[in-house]
């Protein structure tokens, strides 16, 4: 019995060793605050991302790291706070990787591809496939002094608020159609009036007939800004975006000199964030369908004979503009894109019961 409440305070002993050593650790750990900006406006889901991802490594931290999130505007224009980040104006921002596809041509490979990457695809081919490290070496061809990781991921936008029906290929001919981008370009060849407004211009163009359709976000985000209440029409697939990343950025410096553990905590919050956003952005979508709905409006969906025309007629605009770019960056990027389609879909129609 002796030797047995001996063993005990031994144990006890150990165990509080072991505590007190955990708490001295974590008070070693030094305070950090940092500022991020978004490029979206607060309230929005893509915008709660970012605020998802602080909130996690604040609480990782016992409230020793925490990043303060701002949204566009705030410190810098929207389009101007990687720039910022880069310069040490902000610490950290959060984005959609296609806007800065006039500083680098391979941006839209990790932001969204026409007719491509879906939302798994995406997420496998991101962090098993190459794709941020090929993102990572993108921001370093651009001499910009950050480190950058995914952060953040929707399902499918939709195509198309709109004002006309979209179920084929005819029916984009003609139309007044806002979209940026490659989209852009393939609609034009179909005799799409193609425009690109900024999303607060969205609403007032609809609602005056300057615009016929509108693609922006995912059915949650499009619900927020009130399309609905100035369109007859929801037009789907999201051909132009079965997917869409963000990212999250950080100065290089700031980055760097963060203890290990911090680093461990911003990479795993943004996981975390990715796979909980990508989740509600789903379960939102479903019910803002309901309400569409509800509200009187009707949904069509371009017919699969059409989708893969569009399928054909990207993939051969992107070709075309790999080929004309001949970087070594941007076509080994698509390449690998590529490849990793065909390779899930092959996997997934072995290993996949069909649906309907």
């Amino acid at each position: 019995m002796k030797n047995r409440k001996v063993a005990f305070i031994f144990v006890m002993m150990m165990v509080c060793s072991l505590v007190l050593a955990g708490f001295s650790y974590a008070a070693e750990l030094p305070n950090v605050r940092w500022t991020m900006q978004t490029t979206w406006a607060k309230g929005w889901l893509i915008h709660e991302m970012a605020e998802d991802f602080a909130k996690r490594v604040s609480d990782m931290s016992g409230g020793k790291f925490v990043i303060k999130v701002l949204p566009a505007g705030a410190v810098v224009g929207a389009m101007e706070n990687m720039d910022a980040t880069s310069k040490g104006t902000l610490d950290g921002w959060h984005s959609w990787t296609g806007y800065w596809q006039g500083k680098h041509p391979s941006a839209n490979f990790f932001a969204s591809i026409p007719m491509h990457l879906e939302p798994t695809m995406y997420v496998m081919w991101m962090y098993y496939g190459g794709g941020k490290e090929l993102m990572q070496e993108m921001y370093d061809e651009m001499k910009m002094n950050v480190v950058v990781i995914p952060g953040g991921l929707t399902h499918p936008e939709l195509l198309a608020m709109s004002n006309k029906p979209l179920r084929n290929v005819k029916d984009f001919k003609g139309l007044k159609y806002r979209t940026p981008g490659w989209w852009a370009e393939i609609l034009k060849a179909n005799g799409v009036a193609v425009t690109m407004l900024p999303g607060t211009e969205l609403y007032p163009a609809l609602q005056k007939g300057i615009i016929d359709a509108t693609e922006f976000s995912s059915p949650i985000v499009n619900w927020q800004q009130g399309f609905h209440e100035v369109t007859k029409y929801v037009a789907g697939p999201g051909m132009h975006q079965p997917a869409c990343y963000f990212e999250l950025g950080f100065n290089k410096d700031k980055y760097n000199a963060l203890p290990p553990e911090y680093k461990a905590m911003i990479q795993n919050a943004a996981m975390a964030m990715t796979i909980q956003k990508w989740s509600e952005d789903v379960i939102k979508g479903i019910d803002v369908l309901d309400k569409y709905k509800k509200a009187g409006k009707t949904l069509t969906r371009v017919d699969d004979a059409s989708q893969r025309e569009f399928r054909k007629q990207a993939w051969t605009f992107i070709d075309n503009e790999v080929k004309k770019i001949n970087r070594p960056h941007t076509t080994k990027t698509w390449a690998s894109a590529q490849k990793f389609w065909t390779q899930f879909s092959d996997y997934e129609y072995f290993m996949v019961p069909i649906r309907k």
